[in-house]
């Protein structure tokens, strides 16, 4: 009895709502939803999602799986984002709620240990001209000693267009010459091209060395991204839009891709997130799991990769600085030489801010 979910609240502000959730043994967790439109996640999460938690034992990992499975198919008149958006609140809550419980790391819960993770800086911008985007990689690579970056290519579901005249071509020989051949050089295509034209484009990203062409096509068009990844040698990425399992089995299983990318807080959670790892595993796949902010998706992600087998070289780690994610929580996470720390402590090894809370508007499941 005494480790029965007792309640659940959720903390909303700005583009992020934080979940923390009760036992009734005392003990309490923290996690957080995917960001933006928070407040439709957490009127989710307190209709579908928490009063299917409420009175469930959670008492090793394994439990937290078996609950989100059991609710994904409780709400199955409902697949899709929002639904899982809000069930990654309550998985990332309770591996802090058992993590604390039992004084371990979530990574060590899942057999890893804590660890130094390399990162690639994460640039979100097409707004900053080729040259000045180069000079500001080259500024982090020098500071802060990240010898790996990411740049926006095309256009958001541009349907062949680029964001500007020639600025892809400019952005990647640009990039290239100012970090030179020894910094890795990754692009994201946010689902611009058709094959005909990824392949294109791929073949030019080959030239200078490119090392991950991350969603080339649009993301629902897996048979597309299979035609891209088979015509060329550069890795292409994908599945960080993807909330279904069964799409990350069809995903590897027709080779759509050569690296994946569940983003924990997008598929419903750490468990699931783990068990696409594991689909890409089999079939001998990296997964570079997608975290493009600075909330507590960072943080989780560190976990991930300390635990998985089949972590890629590096992990996303954005370079932009957004006010939403400020204050968050602590300690903050700092790239030094290149790499940043899993923090050690129980859980997640971080707290939320309760000047963060306090500005938060609650609302309450029990």
């Amino acid at each position: 009895m005494q480790y029965k979910i007792e309640s659940l609240d959720t903390y909303t502000h700005g583009h992020l709502s934080v979940v923390r959730v009760r036992a009734a043994d005392g003990a309490e967790g923290w996690g957080q939803m995917a960001p933006y439109n928070a407040d439709i996640s957490a009127q989710v999460f307190h209709r579908q999602v928490a009063p299917r938690a409420l009175g469930v034992r959670v008492v090793e990992p394994e439990d937290i799986g078996a609950l989100a499975q059991d609710i994904i198919e409780a709400e199955y008149k409902f697949p899709g984002s929002y639904v899982c958006r809000a069930l990654g609140g309550l998985d990332t809550a309770l591996w802090d709620l058992l993590g604390r419980r039992l004084g371990k790391p979530v990574c060590e819960m899942l057999g890893g240990r804590p660890r130094a993770v390399r990162v690639y800086g994460s640039s979100m911008r097409r707004d900053i001209p080729p040259r000045e985007e180069a000079n500001r990689l080259a500024r982090l690579r020098a500071d802060r000693g990240i010898s790996a970056f990411k740049v926006r290519i095309g256009k958001v579901c541009g349907h062949d267009e680029d964001e500007s005249p020639g600025r892809t071509g400019t952005l990647v020989r640009d990039c290239r010459e100012m970090l030179g051949p020894s910094t890795d050089l990754l692009v994201d295509g946010n689902s611009c091209y058709t094959p005909a034209k990824a392949i294109e484009v791929g073949k030019m990203l080959e030239e200078y060395g490119v090392c991950h062409f991350e969603e080339p096509c649009p993301y629902w068009e897996l048979e597309w991204t299979a035609e891209v990844a088979r015509a060329l040698a550069v890795p292409v990425a994908g599945g960080e839009q993807d909330t279904d399992l069964a799409q990350f089995r069809r995903m590897v299983g027709m080779k759509a891709v050569d690296i994946i990318q569940p983003d924990i807080c997008y598929i419903g959670g750490l468990a699931r997130a783990m068990k696409a790892a594991e689909f890409g595993a089999a079939a001998g796949l990296k997964c570079v799991p997608h975290s493009a902010n600075l909330s507590m998706v960072s943080v989780f992600t560190l976990h991930m990769i300390c635990a998985i087998h089949n972590p890629g070289p590096w992990m996303e780690f954005s370079i932009e600085h957004d006010e939403w994610v400020r204050d968050l929580y602590s300690p903050a996470l700092e790239v030094r030489d290149g790499v940043v720390e899993t923090p050690e402590g129980p859980g997640w090894g971080v707290r939320i801010n309760p000047e963060w809370v306090e500005q938060a508007e609650r609302r309450t499941t029990k």
